[in-house]
């Protein structure tokens, strides 16, 4: 997959006509899946690249609408999965308020029929483009016939009676219903980031843990124990996973840490991908140290029982 960071230029990029799907992709649910098998299945019909259209930053952290928004998922993640699709080329859209300001029709006739040569444009079924949100499912409809494209909106995927959707995934990552998450996305949540150096008060109660400082733009799972797995330099180790402030100790800031079975290596500065596979309980302040150990003897085991199951 080739990838072009720029709206500069592209049709001397791709110098062909090109199958289009659009849309932020936070999350590459199942959702995004579907819609990326689409929009693959219709480029090999055509005899045509296929191309997707993201943003970065996401729109919505830009426009101030929600600054506490997190992603699901990292830029580079997005893009490897994008790529697992087979897709031929990834537009990543440099979104500026600038850019928030361009016309939908504009949006459509400068960029997507003129440089992308579009000739079938895919969107799913929430997706909107241009100034105000106005480039839907319906403007698009309305110019296909001047601009000579085929047009598919897809239908949203249902989990139950739930319409699935990013901000849906977030709700469910945000109470710690990881295992409700990786239903939506077809794949364990993680959250990538460092091992920094922490307090150091683990490993004095042989429970030693890989303190690790996450991307800043990635949604932490809520406050609590979970059983998991950390990758380390293309490696998995099974895991027990706490997010919180550590109220035994006192602590204020919520941290993400991992203490990874029967490992001693020393792993400070790498960088690390923590997978959350079940919440097995809320954070609780302790009366006391013994307190708190006896109760990490209980969560160790139980994380491998349901990991050794898993």
């Amino acid at each position: 997959m080739k990838i072009l960071r720029s709206l500069e230029n592209l049709k001397s990029n791709l110098k062909t006509s090109t199958v289009v799907t659009l849309g932020n992709f936070d999350g590459i649910h199942l959702g995004h899946q579907a819609l990326l098998e689409r929009t693959k299945e219709i480029s090999l019909e055509k005899g045509l690249p296929s191309c997707v259209v993201t943003y970065h930053p996401n729109p919505a952290l830009v426009l101030g609408k929600d600054k506490d928004l997190g992603g699901i998922t990292t830029q580079a993640d997005k893009e490897n999965l994008i790529e697992s699709y087979g897709i031929d080329w990834l537009v990543v859209v440099p979104f500026t308020l600038e850019f928030a300001q361009i016309e939908a029709e504009t949006f459509l006739k400068e960029i997507l029929i003129n440089q992308l040569e579009a000739k079938s444009i895919l969107i799913g079924f929430n997706h909107c483009f241009g100034k105000g949100r106005r480039g839907d499912y319906e403007l698009l409809k309305k110019y296909s016939s001047e601009y000579g494209y085929d047009l598919e909106k897809l239908d949203p995927v249902y989990l139950g009676t739930t319409k699935l959707s990013s901000s849906h995934i977030r709700s469910l990552l945000r109470e710690g219903k990881v295992e409700e998450a990786e239903e939506c996305l077809g794949r364990e949540f993680s959250v990538t980031g460092t091992v920094v150096q922490g307090h150091q008060r683990g490993r004095t109660i042989g429970f030693p843990t890989a303190n690790v400082q996450p991307l800043p733009e990635l949604i932490l799972p809520g406050v609590g124990v979970y059983a998991g797995r950390t990758e380390i330099e293309g490696k998995t180790y099974p895991s027990m996973i706490n997010i919180g402030n550590n109220p035994t100790f006192g602590d204020q800031a919520v941290t993400l840490e991992s203490h990874i079975f029967d490992f001693s290596d020393d792993i400070y500065g790498k960088k690390v991908n923590v997978i959350f596979t079940k919440k097995i309980r809320e954070e609780i302040k302790f009366p006391g140290v013994d307190a708190l150990i006896s109760q990490l003897k209980k969560d160790e085991t139980l994380s491998r029982k349901i990991l050794q199951e898993r």
